[in-house]
């Protein structure tokens, strides 16, 4: 997800019916300009180069979507469907198929189809597998020089990643419906998926954000080649 203004305009953005990279090219109508949607930059026309700024999303169950914000107004289908009703990318989702041009490899440290949360501290990039949130929904990790904390949503639909500084976490459990984790420094309790703590000595605080998004290994490490592919600190 991005902001739609750039240099004080706000755009408006239509599907040009291009791939690049095996990714959607948008188009904006003020300019024409493509746009890669894996990268969030113009890659042709006048505004080539121009980097959209990606803002804060979740990609997640409409289950637990609901079990967070119960009062959500749904203002588009939750899933492309072809006349029976059947999510037509669910086979595509199954299978080992990779993009439109059906290659079954990827470059990289993962498999081409393993579910990564990726994203950018600086200049740098990473990511981090979902997979090996399953069993255990809280990792921390060193991205590059900042000290981060991934955490898995309490149905592993999705991921979120924080900034952890001054912040080290034990006893992660789960219990009513959310993942829990306790501050090693001061024995405060948070909400892991919210990166917030609710109880003890530093209750009320929130940790910082780290703008990232679930992707496909292949789609990320296409746009992302030199990402780092996060394992625990501990």
């Amino acid at each position: 997800m991005y902001a739609r203004t750039v240099d004080g305009e706000e755009l408006s953005f239509g599907v040009s019916g291009m791939l690049w990279r095996d990714n959607l090219v948008m188009y904006d109508r003020q300019s024409e300009s493509w746009w890669a949607q894996g990268s969030g930059q113009a890659i042709r026309g006048p505004r080539r180069g121009t980097q959209l700024e990606q803002v804060a999303s979740d990609m997640m169950t409409w289950k637990e979507w609901r079990t967070l914000h119960p009062r959500t107004r749904v203002l588009a289908p939750e899933v492309t469907r072809d006349r029976t009703g059947r999510d037509v990318y669910a086979s595509y989702h199954r299978s080992r198929s990779i993009g439109v041009t059906g290659r079954t490899r990827s470059a990289g440290a993962l498999d081409a189809k393993a579910q990564v949360l990726g994203f950018r501290i600086g200049r740098d990039s990473f990511a981090v597998e979902t997979g090996r949130l399953a069993r255990d929904p809280v990792m921390q990790a060193e991205a590059g020089d900042t000290p981060v904390v991934v955490v898995a949503s309490p149905d592993r639909s999705s991921a979120r990643a924080f900034v952890a500084a001054g912040h080290t976490f034990r006893d992660v459990r789960e219990e009513a419906g959310r993942v829990r984790m306790t501050d090693e420094k001061t024995g405060s309790h948070w909400d892991a998926f919210a990166g917030r703590a609710v109880s003890g000595p530093l209750a009320g605080q929130q940790l910082e954000s780290v703008v990232a998004h679930l992707s496909y290994w292949f789609s990320w490490h296409s746009f992302f080649p030199e990402s780092v592919v996060l394992t625990p600190s501990r």
